[in-house]
């Protein structure tokens, strides 16, 4: 069965190495997004549409973290990738400045695009 993992980095300099381990590890089409965590905004959410929100109207900084989203094929591949993230990042039991999570994709189309699948029965 194949598995979304979604890896939160606080630190965006340790991304580009995560994101080289996991493309040699195979784990197609990663999402590179840039986010913001509810506890971490400096100031209350402003009270306009959810389209507007993409720029800071203030021209304010806030802290942004990267959430990276990745499909692999089976759960011993969530391991590797989570190992290869702790060796860039640190423990992440530890590490207050990351988070991964991982769930099974019961149903997936269109994977693997580009690599075979990783011993698990992609869909």
């Amino acid at each position: 069965m194949a598995y979304m993992i979604m890896l939160v980095a606080n630190n965006m300099e340790q991304i580009d190495s995560v994101m080289d381990a996991w493309q040699a590890d195979h784990v197609d089409d990663i999402v590179f997004m840039e986010s913001t965590c509810f506890h971490r905004a400096e100031r209350q959410r402003p009270r306009i549409p959810m389209r507007f929100l993409f720029e800071s109207l203030d021209g304010g900084q806030q802290q942004v973290s990267v959430t990276l989203f990745g499909i692999v094929g089976d759960e011993a591949a969530v391991e590797r990738c989570t190992r290869q993230a702790e060796e860039v990042i640190g423990d992440l039991d530890t590490d207050a400045n990351a988070m991964l999570v991982a769930w099974p994709l019961p149903i997936v189309k269109g994977y693997p695009k580009h690599a075979p699948a990783l011993g698990g029965d992609a869909e």
